[in-house]
């Protein structure tokens, strides 16, 4: 598990994220338990023995990482998480943690570079396979930033776009509309070919590879829903 945050948290809040944690993993679980999932492209990650960027839209957070979390049981895949050194990052860190899922903890700025050494390190000295929300922290919504880029660049690692729609769906009223799926919905994942980012690119050619990442994803998006018969049934959280 990733180190807790800087300023630790109280004693109560400690005991809130201990209690919390456990209930809300086993939702999760419960919830996936229930989904007819469709995956296309599922061998692109599969049965991979080196390190690769997972990229994938910060709505699409709470069904891939389920997803992510089961193909990695038993196998060389490491998918590995960034979560802020805050106080309330500490509850991601243990919610991933019961769900398998390998974290590192820091920053990520609206460049979207701030934060991606610890997931370099873990790359090029553990093997791990970054997940990096190139929309993230808090947009603009599906706004490719060039972290995933330029981390697939550094660490000699090619990108694997990752896209997901449900039907039917809540869409939580968050800066990133949150996709979430309802109980026994068809949900469609769509995993996009490795694409390697080479070493000697300038600036301009990775800005060029940042907005096809952009386009791929989009595109992803797109035969997702297409496999659900079109733009996913949602309704607005309350």
């Amino acid at each position: 598990m990733a180190p807790r945050s800087r300023h630790p948290p109280s004693r109560t809040r400690r005991l809130a994220q201990a209690v919390a944690a456990p209930p809300v993993s086993t939702l999760a679980r419960s919830l996936w338990a229930t989904l007819r999932v469709t995956v296309v492209g599922q061998g692109f990650l599969a049965g991979r023995h080196r390190p690769c960027v997972i990229t994938l839209w910060h709505d699409s957070l709470l069904v891939v990482t389920p997803y992510l979390a089961r193909l990695a049981r038993g196998a060389s895949l490491r998918p590995t998480y960034l979560v802020s050194p805050s106080r309330d990052g500490d509850f991601g860190v243990a919610l991933l943690d019961r769900l398998g899922m390998s974290t590192v903890r820091g920053s990520a700025t609206r460049s979207g570079v701030s934060g991606l050494h610890g997931l370099y390190r873990a790359t090029v000295r553990e093997g791990a396979s970054p997940v990096v929300l190139p929309d993230g922290p808090q947009g603009p919504r599906h706004h490719c930033k060039a972290g995933p880029v330029l981390l697939a660049q550094l660490a000699g690692a090619p990108v694997v776009p990752v896209a997901c729609a449900a039907r039917p769906a809540w869409r939580l009223s968050t800066w990133d509309r949150q996709l979430v799926p309802w109980p026994f919905a068809r949900v469609a994942i769509v995993l996009g070919e490795p694409r390697p980012v080479p070493r000697e690119l300038g600036p301009e050619g990775v800005e060029e590879e940042r907005c096809a990442l952009e386009a791929r994803l989009g595109e992803l998006v797109g035969r997702a829903e297409a496999l659900l018969g079109g733009v996913g049934q949602t309704s607005p959280s309350r």
